[in-house]
């Protein structure tokens, strides 16, 4: 978990949100003994990475596998073995704990988060190896759009997969109404957000459109567009400034492109926890459709539509009483199925389904 752990006193001082710990810190808070260990995804490549490298080759590997995490992991055999469980908080990690596995290094049952796998080409020997560490773990996934392709695609039993809603925490991210609600505001890095349709939509909002990404912006910004680079997973903007945006925003927009991952929920939730209303592409890969209602609260608009993401907006900003709607609708739907209470939940069933055992495990590591 490179860079997470430096977050921990800001999360015990309630500076910082604990959804960026997948639900370990909850997890401690009702007794497990949970251990958590980083993996430097930037680390220099070793003779060892280079020899895994050309013994199996980058096509053969499951997808963002890399040699250098099976080599870190299998540093920390020793140490994961002590443990009852193991949650892999990233799908490389799960995937190099399950080739271990199969060479009988690793000897605890795993827990992997994955997302977005299907997002990437398979050749034929892909496919099989990937299917095969799959099997020597338990997949949850964040949205329901995933599940079935996923697995249809490895012939996965229904008990080596299933979904945990993502969740986030409820106590950090909170309205403030003493706060005056005067912008609109985006914020995301992964590689689905579609920032040139908010870019071009901007031209026809009637308020600062506060964006914060590390990805390219067109070169020619309309005036009201204030960019900020940085990310909420980086130290750039402190936690609570990014907090300070949601509670300011009359609209929080959350531009997709189309893609069947699930995309943009943790700024979804955390938006709608600070009473924000969200305008939010609609796509194949919606988390749930059960959760997110267009019109009660939320607000979709089709990929790519920047005369209809502007029309969204713009109805948000002239109309105080949609705004104060959505708000508590949304911050309804996170107390009630959209926080990192809920998730920590489903975790901590599915450890102590794999282990076989109720109540506190000795410790169950994530990663990340």
């Amino acid at each position: 978990m490179k860079g997470r752990l430096a977050r921990l006193p800001d999360v015990e001082r309630g500076a910082a949100p604990t959804e960026f710990f997948y639900g370990a810190i909850e997890m401690m808070r009702r007794g497990f003994d949970v251990r958590h260990f980083e993996i430097d995804l930037d680390r220099p490549a070793t003779l060892g990475d280079r020899a895994i490298g050309r013994l199996w080759p980058r096509g053969a590997r499951p997808v963002k596998m890399d040699p250098s995490v099976v080599t870190q992991v299998h540093s920390l055999a020793a140490q994961l073995n002590a443990a009852d469980c193991l949650v892999a908080t990233g799908g490389n990690i799960a995937f190099a704990l399950a080739a271990l596995a199969r060479l009988d290094v690793i000897r605890r049952p795993i827990i992997g988060i994955q997302c977005g796998v299907l997002n990437f080409k398979h050749g034929y020997l892909r496919r099989e190896i990937s299917a095969a560490l799959l099997s020597r773990m338990h997949t949850l996934l964040f949205g329901e759009a995933e599940l079935l392709p996923m697995r249809d695609f490895f012939h996965l039993p229904e008990s080596r997969i299933s979904v945990n809603l993502f969740g986030v925490d409820t106590q950090f991210w909170r309205p403030e109404p003493a706060v005056k609600r005067d912008i609109v505001f985006s914020i995301g890095n992964d590689g689905r957000r579609d920032f040139a349709t908010l870019v071009k939509a901007a031209a026809q909002i009637d308020a600062p459109v506060h964006i914060i990404t590390k990805l390219p912006l067109p070169d020619a910004l309309p005036p009201n567009v204030v960019h900020h680079r940085g990310s909420w997973h980086g130290t750039e903007l402190a936690d609570e400034r990014v907090r300070e945006l949601y509670q300011r925003a009359r609209a929080v927009v959350v531009p997709l492109q189309a893609s069947n991952q699930p995309s943009g929920q943790s700024v979804t939730l955390q938006a709608m926890a600070c009473g924000a209303p969200v305008v939010l592409t609609e796509t194949e890969g919606l988390w749930s459709r059960e959760q997110m209602v267009q019109d009660r609260n939320v607000l979709f608009v089709q990929p790519g539509d920047s005369a209809e993401l502007a029309a969204r907006v713009q109805g948000l900003i002239v109309d105080g009483r949609m705004i104060k709607r959505l708000g508590r609708a949304g911050r309804e739907t996170v107390e009630q199925s959209g926080n990192i209470e809920c998730f920590a939940d489903r975790v901590a069933e599915q450890c102590e389904r794999a282990t076989g055992r109720r109540g506190n495990s000795r410790t169950t590591p994530p990663f990340c």
